[in-house]
């Protein structure tokens, strides 16, 4: 890999007809330090006809894949794709929603987190502070850390984000157990081993993924120095894929049934559900036991400890 200050970034966005996704591209590189070292790979899935300004102009550093909306299979598939697809070799890599914004030299900003780390098995994750889109304003930025409060009724854990005054951050990136899929920062090649799941539909996507990496042997920090914002408040003003598919509910049934699964929660013998599964499985470098220790989660027994309700004691 080159020295950081000649890193290559490469920017994953799997959009599903969003207006914004033109918006974000501009942000991303009118705003780097190194534009030129910043490569955008987006898999658009539009209506060819009516979504024309959800497309992103002919851009060097974009490669963008466009198909059908009809012919998409979810957010899960689609980020695989962009992994599978058209990641190139540049040294790390960033996975985003198309509705963000991003702070100026944000790309200088997380390669210092990222040194600073001295982990090359570093991944920089959280929720990011908000945005919203129509008042085309920004949220201050905080420092924020996830936490879990409760389970749902899927028995997958809830996880949820806090906040403090960002004057109160620590000095260094604090670990922590769970992934934000809108803001994942790490060497590229962690995206080549650990795959994304296409058989998840959407519920399930982050907690899955975190014990994942996590059991790959790869930390997990939340970021001192936030870099971005996402659109969390306008979701409803622009389609999304469950609207536009009926089939979506026996996807998200199969896909919740295959993170009980792959979580020990409980286990399933509907062969859609396992479709591939030792494809997209556990890592061997830590165990999911250790996984539940370490995140305060236990997920068969549907337990958490204060460690997962606070956390802010990952160290």
């Amino acid at each position: 890999m080159k020295h950081l200050d000649q890193a290559s970034i490469f920017v994953s966005i799997a959009a599903y007809r969003d207006p914004q996704l033109p918006t974000t591209v501009r942000s991303l590189l009118e705003n780097a330090d190194h534009p030129e070292r910043i490569f955008i790979g987006i898999f658009n899935q539009v209506h060819l006809q009516k979504d024309k300004d959800c497309l992103v102009h002919n851009h060097p550093q974009v490669l963008q894949h466009i198909l059908d909306y009809t012919e998409a299979q979810g957010a899960c598939w689609a980020r695989g794709y962009v992994w599978n697809k058209l990641l190139g070799d540049q040294d790390f890599a960033l996975q985003i929603d198309s509705h963000s914004r991003f702070a100026e030299g944000w790309d200088t900003t997380v390669l210092n987190m990222y040194a600073k780390l001295k982990d090359e098995n570093a991944i920089i994750t959280h929720y990011p502070m908000g945005l919203d889109t129509e008042k085309n304003s920004l949220d201050p930025q905080m420092y924020t850390y996830f936490n879990v409060q409760s389970f749902r009724n899927t028995q997958l854990p809830d996880v949820t984000s806090g906040a403090i005054d960002l004057r109160h951050a620590p000095e260094t990136c604090s670990k922590t157990a769970f992934v934000a899929a809108g803001c994942m920062f790490g060497a590229s090649r962690i995206f080549k081993q650990v795959p994304y799941d296409p058989y998840i539909y959407f519920h399930g996507e982050e907690i899955t993924y975190a014990a994942r990496l996590w059991t790959h042997g790869y930390n997990l920090y939340l970021p001192n120095q936030p870099f971005m914002w996402h659109d969390y408040k306008n979701l409803n003003k622009r389609p999304l894929h469950w609207q536009d598919h009926k089939e979506w509910r026996l996807k998200d049934m199969l896909a919740q049934q295959r993170c009980r699964h792959l979580m020990r929660i409980k286990a399933v013998d509907d062969p859609r559900a396992l479709q591939y599964l030792e494809h997209y499985g556990m890592g061997f470098e830590r165990s999911l036991d250790e996984y539940q220790s370490f995140s305060g989660i236990h997920f068969r027994r549907q337990l958490l400890t204060e460690r997962a309700r606070s956390g802010k004691q990952y160290g």
